[in-house]
């Protein structure tokens, strides 16, 4: 009679974590995230994949946040503003058992700046020190002007959130990774409040996302910015003005915080890193979302990185 081996049935459960977690870690986030929904024992462990990442995340290695925002009529006269990371809040805390839900409300915090040549063809010096910590990056507090006529309810500004990989050697950006691209309405409404607020005590900023002074770039507050707004009285009065119009208001808008979600911030970088491997060597405008595979003699000139050349870019694909 032949020899029968008593069938064994082998279960997921009889896994130990590590090895489950060794299996997860090869899941991009927007595939990982999903599985949570398995079990209660899936989900813990989603949760510490996730921690690990955004952790790794959150040190932005060789990485620059870019923030184009501008008025629809000014796109091509508005610089890039390059970010200074200030930190993730609560990370640390939320600790390696983190609850997903806890992780999901995390948010990035970095302080839009102007900096002379900051994208320019001799800045690659000074990214380099910066990035290599020899230097710190002069901090200057940019703002937004806004003028609404007697007619008008709301202003637009387009927003336009980019996370680069830079090139530690010569500062050239080595991937693109759209953060998000939206149109945010500034209401006049809004702008009153936000100078009264100004006007009156001061606040410490919070980081609640009910803040007044955040305006949102979409519904799911995955990326918002953070003004201190002040009117600017030098307006003229109007001479006449009917019983139900508007006086004609200008307010300026100085850049304090940008913050990203942390899971938003995590997939960009995965983008990021994705796009080296896929397009090694190609060079990328930023805001125009256009890439180019240029010969060797092109990779040793200056890249233009400022808007107002931006018009150009087309050319080189010709």
């Amino acid at each position: 009679m032949p020899h029968v081996m008593a069938s064994s049935q082998v279960s997921i459960d009889s896994f130990p974590n590590e090895i489950i977690i060794q299996v997860l870690s090869f899941f991009p986030t927007r595939s990982l995230l999903p599985l949570a929904a398995v079990c209660r024992r899936f989900y813990g462990l989603v949760g510490r994949v996730q921690f690990s990442r955004l952790v790794e995340a959150s040190m932005l290695r060789d990485h620059q946040v870019v923030l184009e925002c501008f008025h629809p009529s000014d796109r091509l006269s508005t610089p890039s503003l390059s970010c200074e990371f200030l930190g993730m809040d609560g990370l640390a805390e939320a600790g390696d058992d983190a609850n997903l839900g806890v992780l999901n409300n995390l948010y990035a915090r970095f302080r839009p700046f102007d900096s002379d040549e900051i994208f320019g063809p001799r800045s690659y010096l000074r990214n380099k020190a910066i990035l290599g910590g020899m230097a710190e990056p002069a901090i200057e507090l940019p703002s937004h002007e806004v003028h609404l006529e007697s007619d008008m309810l709301f202003s637009q500004l387009c927003t336009i959130v980019n996370l680069v990989k830079v090139e530690p050697r010569d500062g050239a950006f080595l991937s693109i990774a759209n953060v998000t691209d939206s149109v945010i309405r500034i209401w006049r409404e809004w702008l009153q409040r936000a100078a009264a607020n100004t006007a009156g005590e001061q606040r410490r900023a919070s980081l609640e996302v009910d803040d007044p002074s955040i305006l949102w770039t979409d519904s799911a507050k995955s990326v918002g910015l953070r003004f201190r707004v002040v009117e600017d009285h030098s307006t003229p009065a109007p001479v006449l003005l009917g019983r139900d119009d508007e006086p004609s208001v200008s307010y300026s808008m100085e850049y304090q915080e940008l913050l990203i979600r942390a899971n938003q911030l995590l997939l960009s970088f995965e983008t990021s890193e994705a796009q080296q491997v896929i397009h090694s060597g190609a060079i990328y405008f930023p805001g125009s979302g256009l890439k180019y595979q240029p010969c060797d003699a092109f990779l040793q000139c200056a890249i233009p990185m400022t808007r107002q050349i931006q018009w150009m870019t087309p050319a080189f694909a010709m």
